[in-house]
C-alpha cells in the first residue's frame, strides 16, 4: 500500500513544484553605464564592460624583464606583436630561460594595452578609475591607480595587462599615476 502511495504522491508534488515556478517574476536586467565613460565605485575591483583581465598572457615574463620595462605602455593589435615583445624579453638577457608565452584571441577587434608598474612597499594593486571613450576622436583612454601598502623594504612589480574589445582602430592609451 505504501509503495502505491509513494508512486501518486511523488509525481503530484514534482507537478505542484512545476506550476509553482511558472508564476515566478521573470529577472531583470541592469542596463550598463553608457558607452562613452564608466566610473567604477572605489572598492571596485570588477572591470568595466569593455575590459578582459589580459594578466595571464603575460605571466610568463620574468621579474627582471618586468621590471626594466615598467612605466612604458604597450598597445599590442595583432599576435606578431605579441611575440615580438616576448622576443624583447627573451632578447633582453635579464631572464635566465626563454619566456612561457601566452596567447591572446585579437579577433573582433581585440587588443591588449598593459604596463608593469614599480614602486617599493608591502603590496601593490592597480585600481580603474574611468575608462573614456570618445567616437569623434576616436580615443578609448583607461586611467588607473597604482596603490602600493606598507613600510615594506621589498621592490615591487605589479601588471596591468587588459584586453579591450570592439576598439582595435582606436588610439588606445592606459594612464597610470
Amino acid at each position: 500500500m505504501m509503495h502505491i502511495v509513494t508512486k501518486l504522491w511523488l509525481p503530484g508534488i514534482a507537478l505542484l513544484f512545476a506550476a509553482c515556478t511558472q508564476f515566478l517574476p521573470q529577472p531583470t536586467l541592469v542596463p550598463l553605464p553608457p558607452p562613452d565613460t564608466f566610473t567604477p565605485a572605489p572598492d571596485s575591483t570588477a572591470l568595466p564592460f569593455a575590459l578582459i583581465d589580459a594578466n595571464p598572457v603575460m605571466s610568463g615574463i620574468c621579474f627582471e624583464s618586468a621590471y626594466d620595462a615598467a612605466g612604458r605602455t604597450f598597445v599590442l593589435r595583432s599576435d606578431e606583436e605579441l611575440n615580438a615583445l616576448f622576443d624583447e624579453s627573451d632578447n633582453s638577457g635579464y631572464c635566465r630561460h626563454p619566456s612561457p608565452r601566452g596567447s591572446f584571441d585579437f579577433s573582433g577587434g581585440r587588443a591588449i594595452v598593459g604596463v608593469w608598474s614599480r614602486g617599493q612597499g608591502c603590496s601593490a594593486d592597480h585600481h580603474i578609475s574611468s575608462v573614456s571613450i570618445d567616437d569623434v576622436a576616436r580615443t578609448f583612454i583607461i586611467r588607473a591607480e597604482l596603490v602600493l601598502e606598507g613600510d615594506c623594504p621589498y621592490e615591487l612589480v605589479r601588471p596591468l595587462w587588459l584586453g579591450v574589445t570592439g576598439y582595435n582602430d582606436y588610439d588606445i592609451r592606459l594612464l597610470v599615476e
